[in-house]
């Protein structure tokens, strides 16, 4: 992605490329190529640095977007640093956009690991939910970013530990995610770090090992078995992963989970599921000779 420009700190009044710059957020900041503040710039008493300095953090776009929002969209490296020079430890960093992006969750998208270095370090919060309820972490797992979630997990602070079990908006923890995505490696640094590998989503109570078994993925239910994963998990209705394998198309997975002490289900349970089946077939068949707008009317 190109880096986009925007201004320099007063003083200088060059434009270039004025066409390129006005089609970004970052050119709203004003007029010239993107500086930075130059090193050891004091603020405090250099009045005209310190204005441009006010200029560039109240910044926000139409979006909701500031200005560091913009350094990571535009990838512009030294902007970024120039920023967070002034406001490192400040709640400046955990500021949300409209789509309740913060800049570490648009640098996670992007799977720009040195700036989710550079954020982490300035004390960019991993709690904020963006609107659909992913954290950083959630938004790692889904855009496929082991490098990035790596180090939103670091040295397993409190902080770090929290993310691991926080469910976005349709229930899921990171590792949901990952299973979902059949993403092994994925799957392995969140146990690795922590996550709970038997806890289940909030709608239908399937564990990872469930999901992994409905995504058809007999790799990550291997690995979540051989870290210790329970066969004999059951969801709301009462059925256990190998109950889901064996309704389902891959021959590989019913013999895995036996091979790891899953138990064959019940016979009252192989009854009601085939109680239910037929129900539902006899609930279509009662509508089989109705017709929807035939076209017909009584004059």
């Amino acid at each position: 992605m190109a880096a986009a420009e925007a201004p320099p700190p007063p003083g200088d009044a060059k434009r270039t490329e004025a066409d390129d710059w006005c089609d970004s957020g970052l050119g709203s900041l004003g007029e010239g190529p993107l500086t930075p503040l130059p090193p050891g710039t004091d603020t405090d008493t250099d009045s005209e640095a310190g204005a441009w300095l006010r200029h560039v953090i109240g910044f926000v776009t139409e979006d909701g977007d500031t200005a560091l929002h913009l350094a990571v969209i535009h990838e512009h490296e030294a902007f970024l640093e120039s920023i967070l020079q002034h406001t490192a430890g400040t709640g400046y960093l955990d500021l949300q956009n409209d789509l309740g992006q913060t800049p570490l969750h648009l640098a996670v998208i992007l799977g720009l690991e040195s700036f989710v270095q550079k954020l982490r370090a300035a004390g960019a919060g991993l709690s904020p939910q963006e609107r659909g309820g992913h954290t950083a972490l959630h938004l790692a797992c889904r855009e496929g970013h082991p490098r990035c979630a790596r180090i939103l997990l670091g040295h397993s602070s409190p902080e770090e530990r929290e993310q691991l079990e926080s469910i976005n908006y349709d229930g899921y923890t990171p590792l949901h995610i990952a299973v979902l995505r059949k993403d092994v490696a994925m799957v392995e640094l969140l146990l690795s770090a922590g996550a709970d590998l038997n806890k289940p989503e909030p709608s239908c109570g399937r564990s990872p090992l469930h999901l992994a078994v409905e995504a058809q993925s007999p790799e990550v239910a291997e690995v979540l078995l051989r870290a210790g994963a329970d066969p004999g998990a059951r969801m709301y209705v009462g059925y256990t992963a190998l109950y889901s394998a064996r309704h389902r198309p891959d021959p590989r997975l019913p013999p895995l989970l036996r091979r790891f002490g899953a138990q064959e289900p019940s016979s009252d349970e192989d009854t009601d599921s085939s109680e239910e089946e037929e129900e539902d077939e006899e609930e279509e068949e009662e509508y089989d000779d109705i017709v929807i707008n035939s076209g017909l009317r009584v004059d």
